[in-house]
């Protein structure tokens, strides 16, 4: 199985997890990863060979759900966005990092932008997980801060 099919599955997954068993938190970050994954996949430039430079289209759309990320930690009552959060801003670092080393090889560029993809599913899941034990422990499980 390719690293990509293998991701695919991880995300749609997570995403049907927490579409299904999250709260409205949870939903809108499934929600913009999952957006934020099938428009990487289209704005990659397209031309040339591919993470040989900055991928702007993916800057850009890490910016943008990096952004609603942010949102998250300050409006929803949950904690787990603050993580994902952290971790678009290490992948929005690490696209800006080929200005500073624009020797770094192709692969190492592209492999550091995608981990922090995965780990952002596998908190989703846990997320989504954790939010259900509270239902399930208290009957309620309040989404935003007052």
């Amino acid at each position: 199985m390719t690293r990509q099919i293998a991701f695919l599955i991880l995300l749609l997954l997570s995403t049907f997890y927490a579409s299904v068993q999250g709260g409205k938190p949870e939903r809108i970050g499934a929600a913009t990863l999952f957006a934020g994954a099938w428009l990487s996949a289209w704005v990659v430039n397209p031309r040339g060979p591919r993470f040989h430079q900055i991928e702007t289209g993916i800057l850009l759309t890490d910016m943008a759900i990096l952004g609603i990320f942010l949102w998250l930690s300050i409006r929803s009552a949950r904690f787990w966005p603050v993580w994902i959060a952290a971790m678009l801003g290490a992948e929005v670092l690490v696209h800006l990092g080929l200005i500073i080393a624009p020797s770094v090889h192709w692969k190492a560029y592209m492999d550091a932008t995608a981990m922090w993809s995965w780990l952002a599913q596998f908190i989703m899941i846990a997320a989504t997980w954790r939010h259900r034990r509270r239902l399930g422990a208290t009957g309620v499980d309040v989404s935003w801060k007052h």
